[in-house]
């Protein structure tokens, strides 16, 4: 049997006969069945099943983005849309912070991305912005999105989101955790912010990349 990809399947509908389930899926024998209502994935034989609405829960590793919500004399409190909320300490920053003063450096709403190293018995979890590749965000332009549709936006060896930002001269970082943060002109932020919000209600398209370009098409006409 064969369902085509990101094809909605209901719980308990058979959605492979071969033996290869992946996550959102149980075996019985050599048939797979879905754990959700959710949409299928198939890659490389193996099938998963993401559901259809989903909660971030923190995992060691994940670049997410968050939002200051508190300073502390130590540390910063950031919301990264999460249950709880994550610590960034003063010692795990990409530049010197003098205790005390922190809101000199990063302040009450100020946009981060970071990445988690320490999750705890109840996922509330720590973050750094050690390394080249984390710190503030300058723009506060965000997205959110389901975060069973990133790998939508994402698309195939980053096929999806390289055609938005080309198309749309912007920055754009996609957190783990499904906030997505756009820094460009601003005729290029609205095309790429429809675009984000198209794909989290579309993800079922089969067609969904050509569906995205006329959409940023029509979308960079208007504006």
């Amino acid at each position: 049997m064969e369902i085509k990809n990101y094809e909605i399947v209901t719980p308990g509908m058979l959605v492979s006969d071969s033996g290869n389930g992946g996550e959102g899926t149980y075996s019985e024998g050599s048939n797979v069945f879905s754990k959700f209502l959710g949409t299928v994935q198939n890659y490389n034989g193996r099938v998963s099943v993401s559901p259809m609405t989903s909660i971030y829960m923190p995992m060691e590793g994940d670049n997410v983005i968050g939002r200051i919500v508190e300073v502390s004399t130590k540390y910063w409190v950031v919301d990264i849309d999460a249950p709880y909320y994550t610590r960034l300490d003063s010692r795990d920053v990409n530049f010197r912070a003098e205790l005390g003063e922190l809101d000199k450096y990063l302040q009450l709403g100020d946009l981060i991305y970071a990445r988690l190293f320490r999750i705890y018995a109840n996922n509330s979890a720590d973050i750094s912005m050690r390394g080249s590749n984390y710190g503030k965000l300058d723009s506060n332009m965000i997205s959110k999105i389901n975060i069973s549709r990133i790998p939508r936006l994402i698309g195939k060896e980053g096929a999806m989101i390289n055609m938005i930002k080309e198309m749309t001269g912007c920055e754009i970082l996609v957190g783990q955790n499904g906030v997505v943060w756009v820094n460009g002109q601003d005729d290029g932020k609205t095309a790429a912010l429809a675009a984000v919000k198209f794909i989290d209600e579309n993800h079922a398209n089969q067609n969904l990349m050509e569906s995205v370009r006329g959409l940023l098409e029509n979308v960079r006409r208007k504006v």
